[in-house]
C-alpha cells in the first residue's frame, strides 16, 4: 500500500511536467492514477469523505445534466466530443479523495512553474528563429504548437498568464533571500506571451495583475507602483517591436469599434464571436429552460444560420457560458455556477490568503467568456490539477517560500 501511496504522490507531480507539453502524456498519466486509485481501495472512506463536499454533488449534477440532454431535442452530432470532455470533470473525484504529502504539493508547483518556464524559452527562440519548432525534432509533437513550445499558443499562453500570477503570490508570500527568482520567471512568462498570439493569455495577464495592483495600493503601494510600471513596459514595448501583438490589439480595437466588423474590408461577416454571441441568444430563446440537448450546437446554429464559417471546426459559441445555456439550458447552467460558488466557498474556508486561492476559479471563469474552456483538455486538467494543490497546501508553510 505504501508503494501505491507513494506512486499516486509521483504522479501528481508529473502532472506539473506533462500538462504544459502533453497531451498524451497526461491522458497516460491520469489512467495510471485512477488504476491506482481504484487498486488502493478504501472506498467506503472516499466516498464517506466526497459526501460531505457539496461542490463534487453539484459536479457529479452537471455530468448528468449532460447526459439527460441526449434524450431530447434534434440534433446530438458533437454529442461524443461533448460527453468525452464532460466527464474529464469526474477526474476531480480521485484526486479529492487522495492524500498527498505538503512536499509533493511543493513539488508539484515547482515542476509545474519550470516547465512553464522551459515552454516560454523554447516559443521564445522559436519565434526569433534562433531554432525550429519542437516537432521538427520530436515528432510525438503536435504542429498545432509551431508558433509556440509543446501545445497550441493559445493554451500555451493560458497556462503562461497563471504561472505569472502563481509566481507573483508566491513571490508575495517568500521570505527567503532568493525570492527575486520569482519575478524573472514573471518577466519571462511575459515575454513569451506577448511577443506571440493568443489574446486570453494577454488579457488575462493585465486584467489580473491590474487587480493585484489595486488590492496592493493600501498594503503595499510599492508592489502597486511597480506593477503599473511593468505593465506599461511590457504592453508598450510589445505593441511597438512585436509584428504578431501590434496586428492583435489593432485587430481587436477594430472589431470592437466597429461592432463586430474585420478589419478586411472583403470579409462580409462580423467577427465570429459577434456573430455566435448574437445568433446564440436568439436560439436560447427559443429554449431556454432545457437548452436544445447535448451535442446540438453546431447542427443547429447550421440549420438557422446562413454563415460561411466552417461548423466542423467551429463546434462551440467560443463562449462557455452561452455554450451551456444553449445546450442544457437555464436549470443546467443554474448547477453550473452553483459549482463554482462552492468550489469558491471551499478554497476560502479557514484561509487568510483569499486574493490568491481566488485568482484560480476566477481566472477559470474569465477564460470561459472568450472560448468553451470547460471542453478544452488541457485548460480543464490544468484546472482541476491547480484546485488540488489550492484545496490541499497549506500555504502557511513557510518553508516552501
Amino acid at each position: 500500500m505504501k508503494f501505491l501511496y507513494d506512486l499516486k504522490n509521483l504522479i501528481f507531480i508529473l502532472l506539473g511536467f506533462s500538462i504544459p507539453v502533453s497531451v498524451l502524456f497526461t491522458n497516460v498519466l491520469i489512467i495510471v492514477f485512477i488504476f491506482i486509485w481504484i487498486v488502493e481501495g478504501g472506498f467506503l472512506k472516499k466516498f464517506t469523505y466526497l459526501k460531505s463536499l457539496n461542490w463534487i454533488w453539484l459536479l457529479v449534477a452537471l455530468v448528468f445534466c449532460y447526459f439527460i440532454a441526449l434524450l431530447y431535442g434534434e440534433y446530438h452530432d458533437d454529442s461524443t466530443y461533448v460527453i468525452q470532455r464532460i466527464c474529464l470533470l469526474l477526474f476531480f473525484i480521485p484526486l479529492t479523495s487522495s492524500e498527498f504529502v505538503q512536499s509533493t504539493y511543493r513539488y508539484a508547483i515547482l515542476t509545474f512553474l519550470l516547465t512553464n518556464l522551459l515552454a516560454a524559452l523554447f516559443s521564445i527562440a522559436i519565434n526569433n528563429d534562433i531554432i525550429n519548432p519542437i516537432h521538427d525534432y520530436i515528432s510525438i509533437v503536435s504542429s498545432d504548437s509551431s508558433i509556440s513550445a509543446f501545445l497550441k499558443y493559445n493554451y500555451h499562453n493560458i497556462l503562461l498568464s497563471f504561472s505569472s500570477l502563481l509566481a507573483f503570490a508566491l513571490f508575495t508570500k517568500s521570505q527567503s533571500k532568493y525570492s527575486s527568482l520569482y519575478l524573472i520567471l514573471i518577466i519571462i512568462y511575459s515575454l513569451s506571451i506577448f511577443s506571440e498570439a493568443g489574446r486570453a493569455g494577454q488579457l488575462t495577464f493585465n486584467l489580473f495583475f491590474i487587480f493585484y495592483m489595486i488590492y496592493f495600493l493600501n498594503k503595499r503601494i510599492l508592489y502597486s507602483v511597480a506593477i503599473m510600471c511593468f505593465l506599461i513596459t511590457i504592453n508598450f514595448s510589445s505593441y511597438k517591436n512585436s509584428v504578431v501583438y501590434k496586428y492583435r490589439v489593432d485587430t481587436l480595437k477594430h472589431i470592437v469599434e466597429n461592432n463586430g466588423q474585420k478589419k478586411n474590408p472583403k470579409s462580409v461577416e462580423k467577427d465570429i464571436r459577434y456573430l455566435f454571441t448574437g445568433e446564440s441568444l436568439k436560439l436560447i430563446k427559443q429554449k431556454p429552460i432545457f437548452g436544445h440537448g447535448t451535442g446540438s450546437f453546431s447542427a443547429v446554429f447550421k440549420e438557422n444560420v446562413l454563415s460561411d464559417y466552417d461548423f466542423i471546426k467551429h463546434k462551440t459559441p467560443h463562449n462557455n457560458f452561452l455554450y451551456i445555456l444553449f445546450e442544457i439550458g437555464l436549470l443546467g447552467f443554474v448547477v453550473f455556477l452553483l459549482l463554482f460558488y462552492y468550489q469558491v466557498k471551499y478554497l476560502i474556508k479557514d484561509c487568510s490568503d483569499v486574493i490568491h486561492i481566488l485568482c484560480l476559479p476566477v481566472f477559470y471563469l474569465f477564460l470561459m467568456l472568450f472560448d468553451s474552456y470547460l471542453f478544452v483538455f488541457s485548460i480543464t486538467i490544468f484546472y482541476i490539477f491547480m484546485f488540488t494543490i489550492y484545496s490541499g497546501y497549506k500555504i502557511k508553510d513557510k518553508n516552501f517560500f
